[in-house]
């Protein structure tokens, strides 16, 4: 049995599509993505000005879902039926790792254990300079005695 993946699906439709179709084809996305996985999370179709121009179109309604699937053919269902509407401007299918959270967590650590590391190898470079700094000075001390000695 293949284990269950984490996706999410995000597209950006034309604003000169009719509103009252826009939350129908967003429940045709999310019907397709029920049959095949489990949704975790979603944003339906909002109003967003875009950064860039998308086929001469500054506005777009922004939609996201987050689901997992153990099916590979549902992420080709949706490239297909974003091909098959021209309401569509952009899509994008992201897989999510579900190790991103430990990844991290554990990087934060391995940085603080460097940090601290660091820190304390300063500490003790210090310590030495400072005692390298006492032995001159005792070193100074004696050649003076013996300067003055032989005058």
């Amino acid at each position: 049995m293949v284990e269950p993946r984490n996706y999410e699906f995000a597209c950006h439709f034309t604003t000169q599509l009719d509103e009252a179709l826009l939350p129908q084809l967003w429940a045709q996305v999310t019907q397709a993505i029920a049959k095949g996985g489990i949704i975790t999370a979603e944003q339906p179709p909002q109003p967003q000005r875009l950064s860039y121009e998308i086929n001469h179109q500054r506005r777009s309604f922004f939609a996201w879902v987050q689901f997992s699937t153990e099916q590979e053919e549902l992420l080709q269902e949706l490239e297909e039926w974003c091909r098959l509407h021209p309401e569509v401007l952009r899509h994008l299918v992201l897989k999510l790792e579900a190790e991103s959270d430990k990844r991290a967590a554990k990087q934060a650590a391995h940085l603080e254990r460097k940090a601290a590391k660091q820190a304390k190898e300063a500490s003790q470079q210090k310590k030495t300079v400072v005692e390298k700094k006492a032995e001159d000075t005792g070193k100074l001390e004696e050649q003076i005695e013996e300067a003055l000695e032989n005058i």
